[in-house]
């Protein structure tokens, strides 16, 4: 089975940046794909894997590879996790000095493949004993090895290691791009959806393309972020006792990442219709935006947006309880 069409939407500026570097064959040793979670970086690093690893090298530029069917056995094996020429760090326990370690190792052994290639997803959560050993693999590269680190912190990451990696920095989709996206999903699903369904689902999705799929996929999704955006609309008005249930419910149905997400789009959204400007990500509920931003100073909503992040990395790089971590937050709007 191939894979499906247009698995790589949208960032088409970087695409060609990176079919350029292949063709003259200067693709860097290791590159960082740095931004948000959920608008791609893994993806276009899995995309080109496939495209370096076919044997021999597709005659196509990558930039054409990108946009169309891979039906080749490297492609459905990638897509299966089972191609021994990619080595992947992605779950908890891999971010070990172990599991870097065994990488290093098998790094030494021969490949029939034309590129020997480690994608690193959510880079920055390797554990700092691990960073030493990965900076040890990247400062001495064997044979036609790339990296790919995906980031959405990459400055938490050592210096040492963002010195020897080429930086790319990966930015949220126009609202047009995701757009296009959902009614060729609808359309090759045989989904039908309200252009007012659509556009609440473009509000959701913030320019992330993976939200977009993710709602798409599970239609409760969308009913709890709808209950995420309500509960952050009384929040004003409830009691600190209130509040708690809120965090503790929150806790119990695992929904804290859901409700951050989009808090940080909707507190940005009030302070930028604040500011006067149109570029908000919940254009359907402009008139609305207007209304609740009355009841916020500016100070107000840039302190809340300082918060989320603070509470975002608390939960991603420290050991606080998750129920104490959105109970603060809460509190403190």
């Amino acid at each position: 089975m191939g894979r499906v069409k247009y698995m790589i939407f949208g960032h088409q500026k970087k695409l060609k940046i990176f079919s350029r570097l292949i063709n003259y064959n200067r693709f860097p040793h290791a590159v960082l794909f740095a931004g948000p979670s959920k608008i791609g970086k893994k993806t276009v690093a899995i995309e080109i894997s496939k495209y370096l690893s076919q044997s021999p090298t597709p005659k196509e530029t990558f930039l054409d590879f990108s946009q169309k069917e891979c039906s080749s056995q490297i492609c459905d094996l990638i897509d299966q996790g089972n191609f021994p020429g990619i080595l992947k760090v992605e779950k908890e326990e891999d971010f070990s000095i172990k599991k870097i370690r065994g990488i290093r190792e098998k790094l030494s052994f021969s490949s029939p493949y034309p590129f020997k290639i480690v994608i690193i997803d959510n880079a920055e959560n390797l554990l700092w004993e691990a960073t030493g050993a990965l900076l040890k693999v990247l400062e001495e590269p064997r044979g036609k090895t790339i990296f790919f680190l995906v980031a959405r912190f990459p400055y938490v990451l050592p210096k040492t290691i963002l010195s020897r990696c080429e930086i790319f920095k990966f930015y949220p989709l126009s609202r047009e791009e995701i757009k296009i996206f959902i009614k060729k999903e609808i359309e090759k699903k045989g989904i039908k959806l309200t252009e007012e369904k659509i556009n609440i689902i473009l509000d959701f999705s913030a320019g992330r393309i993976g939200v977009a799929k993710d709602i798409l996929l599970d239609k409760n999704r969308l009913f709890y972020y709808n209950l995420n955006l309500g509960n952050l609309k009384k929040i004003k008005n409830i009691s600190i006792f209130e509040r708690m249930l809120m965090a503790e419910k929150l806790e119990k149905e695992e929904k804290i990442d859901d409700f951050l997400f989009i808090a940080e789009y909707w507190f940005r959204d009030l302070l930028l219709i604040k500011n006067k400007s149109k570029q908000i990500f919940f254009k359907s509920k402009e008139e609305e935006i207007k209304k609740e931003s009355n009841f916020f100073s500016e100070e107000e909503l840039k302190d809340i947006l300082k918060k989320v992040q603070k509470t975002k990395k608390s939960l991603l790089f420290s050991n606080v309880s998750r129920l104490l971590a959105v109970e603060n937050f809460i509190l403190g709007i």
